[in-house]
């Protein structure tokens, strides 16, 4: 069959499609489900609660309220039933009005028309989900797409759209379920309907068809890192200086971090150039420094501040902008990093065919991309990739590479991820693919 060839042919020549089209870009995003937090991209968490969650990482104290996942390196896609047939979301437009303008498998074909191996790869995954879902009892489809109000996400895997991680697998992995207004707004979700989805297919032997093997998300295992005890005193090591060094109290957020962290290297600047910043206006300029707030504008800092240090401070911001954010959350990042990393580390059930050798194969590839940006990057390139390349070191070297992209869980009601090691070998992937 066409699609098991295209697969095969695939093993033996790498497919070349990220670096080749810019247009891809939308498909490595969230699509209709949205975008998953790092704990520190949440500006309303507390300290105390990221040391909650750092001892429970490094204890592995999660439970079954926590609905850890393995989070997929795939193309979301977000798909309903609705009317008898199946149809599919990849922004908020179709889901407006429970799905009233959502892509059958004729606007899939459409959308992907003359794309090549994407427009394969989703044409086939339209098949396969039409013939795995349309095999759930009419009451099954019924509670959990309700007719187009609901839409479930998944990721389509294979490697013939492999993004960074190379699972060596064709699948359609199901994540949750997200209920939508009229107006496309997500209403309400259930964390644990993709496992639902999965078991469903498996029981009416609906889970194997032409190209994909499908099913609900990867059971894990999270046992306590070795030596926990050792490594819950390394960590709140590196959680109190990061307290101390931004004058933060438990109750403060990350929100507060950023911005005492902002306060502290924006003086430590001007102080560089000889400007005074009067202290009335360091946190406005701050709050646009770290990303919080730019509701104060460039006219006001012009009107506010005197020429000298209005014109520093606005140079400043254009030039060091990227630069300056990295700074500002790299400690926090790093502890994350580091955290996530040593978490995946010490587990083994990975979705991936062989982790062993896809993790050797994605060390093989970063060294190679590192390699090409250090003697073809510009400036902003090589400053990028040491950057990358330091948060790889904070997480123990390429040597701590696992095949996947990371793992979900729920923490007080709210979804985050671990991404580990992953994020800093995708921006430096990403740098060579798209020229950033």
């Amino acid at each position: 069959m066409k699609y098991i060839k295209l697969f095969e042919q695939w093993l033996t020549q790498k497919s070349q499609l990220l670096s080749e089209n810019k247009n891809y870009d939308v498909l490595l995003e969230g699509g209709a489900y949205g975008h998953l937090q790092h704990p520190f991209d949440d500006f309303g968490l507390t300290m105390s609660d990221i040391l909650e969650m750092i001892e429970s990482t490094v204890h592995g104290n999660f439970g079954m309220e926590n609905f850890l996942m393995e989070k997929t390196d795939g193309q979301q896609l977000s798909i309903s039933w609705k009317n008898g047939k199946l149809i599919a979301a990849r922004n908020k437009s179709h889901l407006k009005n429970f799905g009233e303008n959502a892509l059958d498998a004729e606007g899939i074909k459409n959308l992907f028309l003359g794309r090549g191996d994407i427009e394969t790869v989703y044409n086939a995954a339209m098949k396969d989900l039409t013939l795995s879902i349309g095999a759930l009892s009419d009451k099954d489809k019924e509670r959990i797409f309700a007719n187009g109000e609901k839409f479930a996400s998944l990721e389509v895997i294979t490697p013939v759209t492999q993004n960074t991680v190379p699972y060596g697998l064709n699948m359609l992995v199901f994540h949750g379920v997200v209920e939508y207004d009229q107006a496309g707004n997500p209403i309400n979700d259930d964390k644990q309907a993709g496992r639902e989805i999965g078991n469903l297919i498996k029981q009416v032997n609906a889970d194997m068809q032409e190209m994909f093997f499908v099913r609900g998300p990867q059971d894990l295992e999270i046992k306590p890192l070795p030596n926990a005890k050792r490594r819950a005193t390394y960590y709140l090591k590196l959680y109190n200086k990061i307290i101390t060094d931004n004058h933060l109290l438990p109750t403060s957020t990350v929100g507060d971090y950023a911005l005492n962290r902002t306060k502290i290297i924006l003086e430590e600047e001007a102080k560089k150039s000889n400007i005074v910043i009067p202290q009335e206006y360091i946190i406005g300029l701050s709050n646009r420094l770290a990303g919080i707030s730019k509701s104060y504008s460039v006219s006001n800092i012009k009107k506010d501040l005197e020429p000298q240090v209005s014109s520093w401070y606005i140079d400043f911001e254009n030039k060091n902008i990227k630069t300056i954010r990295r700074k500002i959350f790299a400690p926090l990042e790093n502890l994350f990093i580091e955290l996530g990393t040593e978490l995946m580390k010490n587990m083994s059930s990975f979705l991936s065919a062989n982790p062993t050798k896809a993790a050797e194969s994605m060390r093989k590839e970063i060294e190679s991309v590192i390699k090409n940006i250090k003697q073809n990057g510009g400036p902003d390139e090589i400053e990028k990739l040491e950057h990358e390349l330091s948060r790889i070191s904070a997480a123990g070297g390429l040597e701590s590479i696992v095949p996947t992209e990371g793992i979900t869980f729920v923490f007080k009601g709210t979804l985050y991820k671990y991404t580990g090691i992953f994020a800093p070998i995708h921006q430096i992937r990403s740098m060579l693919a798209y020229k950033k």
